[in-house]
């Protein structure tokens, strides 16, 4: 019970998110090689990592879940 209750729910939520946008990741890798890219979708994958990192860094910021900010 001690071990549940320091675990911090963004964090771990954030982790939990990580794994399919790796794997969304991926598969925009693997289309990469196979067909010929297309503006639409290298934004796609750029925004998904724009958005996926912003949240990662937010989650892993010094005061997560601080009732002070």
């Amino acid at each position: 019970m001690r071990r549940l209750r320091r675990i911090e729910e963004p964090r771990v939520a954030a982790a939990a998110l990580a794994l399919p946008l790796l794997v969304i990741l991926a598969a925009y890798g693997y289309a990469l090689t196979s067909v010929d890219p297309t503006p639409g979708g290298v934004t796609a994958a750029a925004g998904l990592v724009g958005i996926a990192g912003t949240g990662l860094l937010y989650a892993w910021r010094a005061v997560t879940g601080a009732s002070s900010e």
